[in-house]
């Protein structure tokens, strides 16, 4: 890690920062879907499946197969 300069750290702290955000957004956004079939635990549910998945997909996007 001494190798390994102070713009590397910022750069990896705003990727993952950006990453979280994605996935709370992709969360959010299937929450409200699933809430006006589901009614409020189909929005709690949704918020937890669709950042999840939201994550999963940019995993397989950043880091392939």
């Amino acid at each position: 890690m001494a190798d390994r300069s102070i713009i590397d750290l910022i750069e990896d702290w705003q990727t993952g920062f950006f990453v979280v955000l994605g996935c709370i957004v992709v969360g959010v956004l299937v929450g409200l879907a699933l809430r006006s079939v589901a009614g409020p635990p189909g929005f709690v549910i949704g918020i937890l499946v669709g950042a999840l998945c939201g994550f999963v997909a940019y995993s397989y996007l950043r880091y392939g197969r």
